[in-house]
């Protein structure tokens, strides 16, 4: 767990808040992530309320990684409307919403979703509000994200967790998600 002690304290010197920072702020390398509710925000509410683990005060929803930039991974893939299909977490957000996937290219039987323009917008509007985003480059992501993971147990995430905590939470937005396609 040293390591992830090294990543916070990059993370408390390299924060994003989408509502007034330029993307610029953000470097184009690769790197892990965690998302935040400012405070005063909250999660839309479902029938299953998640536990969340805090940093800085603030509420962790979400935790990832890019091999590639994180400017492009979290600003413009997760903070950019009509992503819905390139960003799980906009994907999961945009069903807590309640919002409708629809088919994101010409074929509608690849599998690939996102929600109309008009619910891509408010998502995004709602984002940029009631998001933080916290960031640290490394070439450690991968390790770096399972650590985060383990550490925060951030609800929105489906993948890499093995907490019990927000098991509920996650397979009914993991059903939500299923019962969006169907």
């Amino acid at each position: 767990m040293a390591n992830i002690e090294q990543v916070l304290e990059t993370f408390k010197k390299n924060y994003f808040e989408p509502n007034k920072d330029n993307e610029d702020k953000i470097p184009n390398s690769p790197g892990n992530y965690i998302l935040c509710l400012r405070k005063g925000s909250k999660l839309p509410e479902i029938s299953v309320l998640p536990v969340m683990e805090k940093f800085e005060n603030l509420e962790v929803i979400y935790a990832g990684n890019t091999s590639k930039s994180l400017r492009t991974r979290d600003f413009r893939q997760h903070f950019t409307g009509n992503n819905a299909g390139r960003s799980t977490l906009r994907k999961s957000l945009g069903v807590l919403f309640g919002y409708k996937l629809i088919p994101r290219d010409k074929d509608p039987h690849t599998g690939k979703t996102k929600f109309n323009d008009k619910d891509e917008l408010k998502l995004t509007n709602w984002m940029r509000e009631n998001l933080i985003l916290f960031f640290a480059p490394s070439l450690n992501y991968i390790e770096n994200e399972q650590e985060l993971i383990t550490y925060f147990n951030p609800p929105i995430n489906l993948q890499k967790v093995t907490s019990e905590i927000n098991y509920d939470f996650r397979r009914l937005l993991s059903q939500l998600r299923k019962n969006q396609l169907k």
